[in-house]
């Protein structure tokens, strides 16, 4: 799922000069995680690297650097991507015929990695979820809990792609196809991950589980909406240590006077939506008698004003993920951000630091901190010398993490209800849980309605995990591994006459989703939700669209992350830190 974080700025001259307090060397020496150690108010708090534990098996550097293991790879995501497991807005039926590549990817999978199949206990979700659980001996701790989904979006027209988009072609660099990147590069890592472990003798000391959705292109309610409550009823609400899935803004790229500065970016929020639905019904006859205004018409009117009254402004606060965010960025690279943000930042002006920042960072990033509203479905009439009689529209609402669904909903029905009663058209408000606002104002024939209703169940925000290090200690266990992986070894996208013999710094910071993935039903499960696809910058390209790809060595890096998690995360118990 395509989504946009905070980090859409465009370098700025290196003259440029903050007066934020900060540290002139970049993380000089690791930082503790005590937090008695540190001032109540550190500026974006780095938790120091972790060290895996000695247990013998071989370093997550090899996937990278094996060539043999390099080539087994691509043709296990190749294979994977030929496997068109395409889901439709309208698919409903876990038996449906339409989900018979599922069944075959599934097939795949159980060929790709017998000795997953062989270890794992495998649960089969509403038919097509796939749950596999690695149980630990120590039953104490919780689980982690790592998701993808099997599913991706369809083509429009394959003669648009330079390479057909189920073929995984792999020309050496670049595995291209629909998948690749979104996001069958994140299950075929996992499971690569835990075959690879499994080659090693590997036997978990702390469970771990994949949930594989089928259908979160669709909004997930047949895979991950099935899956959520088995795991819920099986382990209870609150019972996993952390959940990573797909999304965030992988890692991003800024450089220092001195050395690579890479901003790992997982989601640790997401913006709530809202599907607002529109159906307008009035009465029809000949076009060459008509009405002052034509249903098509009253509904033009109500986008219209829609789009006018009553619009959306950013908000950041500290609360806000995206706020740390910025604080790294101008604590760590101070010559490529606004010279104002650091000042703007300290005021404290929630509406005026969004204002600010949105303003200078476009709209990818301006909808990470206000709501978004998006006419994205109108339909009406049927010929020509007809008046249209029904005519629905369909509104998308991306709900800011300062808003609700409720309050969008009555902002609806505030701007619309003028524009009804003009037109003696009686409003109906048909919300769960909503009593049915009914004027009729016109006398009651009914022939005249508009109802307004939830496409699907209105979404709010989703709760912010916690990205402190200095007071999570999972999220410092996590972010630590990540820069361990990250600091490990050059970027391999790296041109040959750039710092490609460098090891860059990695500062790991909280990110905001505008989109949604399938966590939106996985809250009760953990305080700790991570959103993260961990792909370098230029290593992915063409998410949901033509062209669709990924690097290899993107893709080996987010093995490598898989990897360690595991392992860092075995014999950690954060009650003995």
């Amino acid at each position: 799922m395509k989504t946009f974080s905070l980090f859409g700025l465009a370098s700025l001259p290196a003259a440029l000069a903050l007066n934020i307090p900060a540290q002139q060397i970049l993380f000089p020496g690791e930082l503790s995680r005590n937090s008695a150690e540190l001032s109540d108010r550190e500026i974006c708090p780095q938790a120091a690297k972790v060290a895996l534990p000695e247990d013998g098996f071989e370093s997550s550097l090899k996937f990278l650097n094996d060539a043999a293991f390099r080539t087994r790879q691509a043709s296990r995501l190749s294979r994977a991507v030929q496997v068109p497991t395409v889901v439709g807005d309208f698919m409903e039926d876990p038996y449906d015929e339409a989900f018979e590549p599922v069944v075959q990817f599934q097939k795949l999978l159980k060929e790709m990695f017998p000795r997953v199949h062989a270890k794992a206990e495998v649960d089969h979700i509403n038919r097509l979820g796939l749950v596999y659980t690695f149980q630990g001996v120590d039953t104490t701790q919780k689980p982690i809990l790592f998701m993808a989904h099997q599913d991706v979006v369809p083509i429009d027209d394959p003669a648009d792609w330079t390479h057909p988009p189920f073929d995984g072609y792999f020309d050496g660099e670049w595995l291209w196809g629909r998948g690749s990147s979104d996001c069958k590069n994140v299950l075929i890592g996992l499971m690569s991950a835990v075959e690879e472990l499994l080659t090693q003798d590997w036997s978990p000391s702390r469970t771990v589980l994949f949930a594989f959705g089928f259908d979160e292109e669709s909004h997930g309610f047949l895979g991950a909406g099935s899956i959520a409550p088995e795991l819920e009823k099986k382990y209870g609400k609150d019972s996993f240590e952390f959940i990573l899935d797909e999304g965030g803004m992988g890692l991003q790229s800024l450089e220092s006077d001195s050395n690579e500065v890479v901003y790992a970016l997982p989601g640790v929020g997401e913006n709530g939506s809202l599907d607002l639905v529109m159906e307008l019904a009035v009465p029809g006859g000949h076009s060459s008698i008509p009405p002052s205004h034509t249903g098509i018409g009253i509904m033009a009117e109500i986008l219209y004003e829609l789009e006018r009254q009553e619009l959306f402004s950013p908000r950041l606060d500290p609360s806000h993920p995206s706020h740390g965010m910025l604080e790294c960025q101008a604590r760590y690279s101070p010559s490529h951000v606004e010279p104002w943000l650091a000042d703007k930042l300290a005021e404290g002006d929630a509406e005026t630091l969004g204002e600010a920042v949105a303003s200078s960072r476009g709209p990818a990033v301006r909808y990470t901190l206000q709501t978004s509203q998006a006419a994205d479905l109108i339909r009406g009439g049927v010929k020509t010398n007809a008046l249209p009689e029904k005519i629905s529209a369909v509104v998308n609402y991306r709900v800011a993490l300062h808003m609700t669904p409720d309050q969008l909903r009555e902002r609806a029905v505030r701007i619309i209800s003028p524009i009804a009663k003009s037109h003696n058209v009686s409003l109906h408000v048909a919300f769960p849980g909503v009593a049915d606002s009914k004027d009729n104002f016109f006398g009651g024939d009914g022939d005249r309605t508009l109802v307004l209703s939830p496409l699907n169940e209105p979404l709010s925000p989703a709760p912010i995990s916690p990205s402190d290090p200095l007071t999570s200690k999972v999220w410092a266990q996590f972010s630590g591994v990540a820069r361990s992986v990250f600091e490990s070894h050059p970027n391999p996208l790296a041109k040959s006459d750039s710092k490609a013999e460098s090891s860059p710094t990695v500062v790991v910071t909280g990110d905001i989703m505008t989109g949604n993935t399938d966590t939106r039903f996985y809250w009760s499960l953990s305080e700790n939700i991570y959103r993260w696809s961990p792909s370098r910058m230029g290593g992915t390209f063409n998410i949901h669209t033509v062209d669709e790809r990924i690097r290899l060595d993107v893709h080996l890096e987010g093995l490598m992350l898989y990897y360690d998690l595991i392992r860092s995360f075995d014999g950690w118990n954060e009650n003995s830190e």
